[in-house]
């Protein structure tokens, strides 16, 4: 006897297959490719966090090796920073003394020109005249390099403020990068233990597996 063969036109097919796909995947709406969602939600997260969450969502910490080098660093230059203007100071006010005696000794020079010239004395006349002269110009020199080292000791004590500013950065950056790396070693630590949870979850299994296997049959 010849077997019939069953004939489903194709439209009938196309209506149940779109019958038994589920609802949901019909349904699904067009894939986000901005990501902004996901970026947005984890941010929040960590805002929620405080000023180290927000730091944390803002980039991503330094190693605590490099940081603390550079810290050590800019410490160490701070300090040599504060050795030279202390110096720089020292010699200024040194400076500072020295053009005050030479003013004062053009000052008794002076008066001691006016004597010898109403005296009528030439030669102590040219003699005070030349070491007024000459002491003049040494006051000049005194007072240049005074001011000079005055304005370098200011410009190295801006710099320092500058340079405590950049030490607080690392600072900070460096309390940042301790909370990271601690995190991340402690997030370490729960994955290895849960790893060697599931590890001992499977194993278990099988060994419960095993026992009811060797289990004999029942009759």
């Amino acid at each position: 006897m010849a077997r019939r063969t069953s004939f489903i036109p194709a439209a009938v097919l196309t209506l149940l297959a779109g019958a038994l796909v589920p609802a949901c995947v019909r349904a699904q709406p067009p894939a986000d490719t901005s990501g902004r969602s996901a970026i947005v939600g984890t941010a929040e997260s960590m805002l929620r966090g405080g000023e180290m969450g927000e730091l944390l969502a803002v980039y991503m910490p330094r190693g605590t090796g490099e940081v603390q080098h550079q810290l050590d660093d800019a410490r160490a230059s701070d300090r040599a920073a504060a050795t030279t203007v202390d110096g720089t100071r020292r010699l200024a006010a040194d400076a500072d003394g020295r053009a005050r005696i030479m003013r004062e000794e053009l000052q008794s020079n002076r008066v001691r020109f006016d004597v010898a010239r109403k005296a009528q004395d030439n030669v102590a006349t040219a003699e005070l005249d030349a070491a007024y002269k000459r002491q003049s110009k040494e006051l000049e020199y005194l007072t240049q390099m005074r001011d000079a080292l005055k304005a370098d000791a200011d410009r190295m004590d801006a710099d320092r403020v500058a340079a405590a500013a950049y030490i607080h950065a690392l600072e900070l950056e460096l309390t940042v990068s301790t909370r990271h790396a601690q995190r991340t070693a402690a997030e370490r630590v729960r994955d290895a233990a849960e790893r060697r949870r599931l590890a001992a979850d499977r194993r278990l299994k099988q060994l419960e597996s095993l026992g009811r296997l060797t289990e004999p049959a029942k009759h």
